[in-house]
């Protein structure tokens, strides 16, 4: 992802290393799904997990 303007740019960029970051997620998102006290129903995304 980028922005340029005429005076400059600005990049984001990302870079995994491995896979572990992303099971990490995986497990963190079923965690908070199953939540027994949310009972949680529908479509979410990960800025509902992280929220």
């Amino acid at each position: 992802m980028s922005w340029t303007s005429a005076d400059d740019r600005i990049i984001i960029t990302h870079e995994a290393f491995g896979r572990a970051g992303f099971a990490n997620g995986a497990v963190l998102a079923a965690e908070w799904l199953a939540d027994p006290v949310q009972k949680r129903q529908g479509l979410f995304t990960m800025e509902d997990v992280l929220g």
